[in-house]
């Protein structure tokens, strides 16, 4: 369901067009529902007066008929004529209609057919009630519309009965009731219903904007200082008022902000502490480390005068020292990552010729391992803006990754640039990457192969440093993997430092 976002950006919005619809519709049935009872009841009512009325106007003409029946001078239309007009008033002016209308429709003994009082069109009188009054011996009523000769026409009822007529014939006499002042009334009730219902409406509105805004101000404040809290400002907090639901959200938000500005304290404190353990560590370690250099050149130097087993142990010596001093190397890196000190010294670079460095050093490293590199880059030089050193040793460590796990398959390295940045894919064959592994490649002290990874003296911190050095020129890495097929790398750095980019050259899912 499409809502608004006008509507979802602000509770207060939506709790209140929700309680006025709520209160319109009810309001709404309600009055309606009222409205009909009245109407119904003030019809009723006039509906029972007419019948009261209509009967002592046709028992009063049958008397007389009665009487003219039995006198000798029987001029019955001179009576009709007089029986018509005993109304007063019109039903136009809350009176009634008489109607008389012979049941055959035929002029007998020089009376008329029809007779109606102020011009009353006897189509007023339907066909279909005519039929019932004939039939019926006792006095009927129906609904209908009154219509006249000038063509108004007013909402009534008409009530008749069969009279006879001494020595002439059946007679139908009826009575019509006009609606007219009771439906002023009921317009007039409708309107006033109508007039309450929307003071009504605009009383609950002005009242629920008043009660939502005095709840809902300290939660949109609350939702402020939240937004406060999370930017950093760990000092802001709510005014709490009273003793209530919102004062006791108030307190706990109070209390909440407390204990996070707490552990909050105590983790950077914590945090803080270990990056200067790692800093100082790393560089007390370097002097001792410089001595035992020192001293193992001078006997690996001196190696061939050794015993086999003096000579091997040499040898290893130097090899764990060089490991040692590129752990710390990595620690000391990652403690300026950590301190966010680590800046760039930027200039412009060829991304083709330094590429094509690190791949010659490491084609020589991995002889043994019989690895051949396949570089695929432009003819062209690709010139973008970054720190050599940083960059130089992102590839290093994406090569020597793909080197340590390809186990002697050939490793492509491809380089594609558009108009903003430049991606540079390593791709292997190897052992490749699942999917939970991909997850965690960039993590610290990670290994996909532990017992490997030692065996060829990594840290762990490789790829953790290349993802740092890559986010600090405004770039990324992925990386796409499965298993037994091999992984890829794809670092893409933009051409002007910290400069956003959107379109990637190596976007696009290789098939592993």
């Amino acid at each position: 369901m499409f809502v608004p976002r006008f509507f979802r950006r602000s509770l207060f919005r939506r709790v209140f067009v929700v309680s006025g619809f709520i209160s319109i519709g009810i309001i709404y049935f309600l009055g309606s529902n009222l409205y009909g009872r009245i109407s119904d009841g003030i019809i009723n009512e006039k509906i029972n007066a007419s019948i009261s009325e209509a009967q002592s106007a046709i028992q009063y003409a049958d008397y007389r008929f009665i009487v003219t029946g039995v006198s000798s001078e029987k001029d019955y239309r001179s009576l009709i004529s007089e029986i018509v007009k005993t109304s007063n008033l019109s039903a136009r002016e809350s009176g009634r209609e008489v109607a008389l209308l012979q049941s055959e429709d035929r002029e007998l003994r020089g009376i008329p057919a029809v007779s109606t009082s102020n011009f009353l069109e006897p189509s007023s009188i339907p066909a279909g009630f005519r039929e019932i009054v004939r039939e019926s011996d006792q006095l009927t009523w129906r609904k209908t519309n009154l219509l006249y000769v000038n063509g108004e026409s007013l909402n009534g009822v008409v009530i008749g009965t069969l009279l006879s007529l001494p020595n002439v014939g059946k007679y139908e006499m009826y009575v019509l009731f006009g609606f007219d002042a009771q439906q002023r009334t009921i317009d007039l009730i409708g309107r006033s219903m109508w007039g309450t219902g929307l003071l009504l409406i605009a009383l609950i509105m002005i009242v629920a904007s008043v009660v939502l805004r005095r709840v809902i101000r300290p939660v949109k404040y609350a939702a402020e200082i939240a937004e406060q809290l999370t930017s950093g400002d760990l000092s802001k907090r709510m005014e709490v008022k009273g003793e209530d639901e919102v004062a006791r959200l108030g307190e706990a938000f109070n209390e909440m902000a407390d204990t996070l500005e707490q552990q909050i304290s105590r983790l950077e404190n914590l945090s803080r502490l270990q990056h200067r353990f790692v800093s100082d560590v790393s560089h007390e370690l370097r002097t001792p480390l410089t001595t035992i250099r020192m001293a193992s050149d001078v006997i690996h130097s001196a190696r061939d005068g050794f015993d086999p087993n003096i000579s091997r142990s040499a040898e290893l010596l130097v090899s764990q020292i060089d490991r040692f001093e590129n752990l710390l190397s990595d620690l000391l890196e990652v403690s300026r990552f950590d301190a966010e000190v680590a800046t760039l010294s930027l200039d412009q670079i060829d991304a083709n010729l330094l590429v094509r460095r690190c791949v010659e050093d490491l084609e020589i490293a991995s002889k043994g391992r019989a690895t051949q590199f396949h570089l695929s880059c432009p003819a062209d030089p690709v010139m973008l803006e970054a720190d050599s050193r940083r960059f130089e040793r992102i590839m290093r460590n994406l090569l020597a990754n793909a080197v340590d796990h390809s186990e002697g398959k050939p490793i492509h390295v491809t380089i594609k640039e558009n108009q903003a940045a430049v991606s540079i894919s390593v791709r292997d064959y190897g052992v490749g990457l699942s999917q939970p592994q991909i997850e965690r490649v960039f993590d610290r002290f990670w290994r996909a192969d532990p017992s490997r990874s030692r065996e060829r003296g990594g840290t762990g911190l490789g790829l953790a440093i290349a993802k740092e050095d890559a986010m600090l020129h405004g770039g990324v890495i992925s990386v796409w993997g499965e298993l037994g097929k091999g992984s890829n790398f794809v670092i893409t750095l933009p051409k002007v430092s910290g400069i956003a980019f959107s379109d990637f050259p190596l976007s696009e899912i290789p098939t592993i």
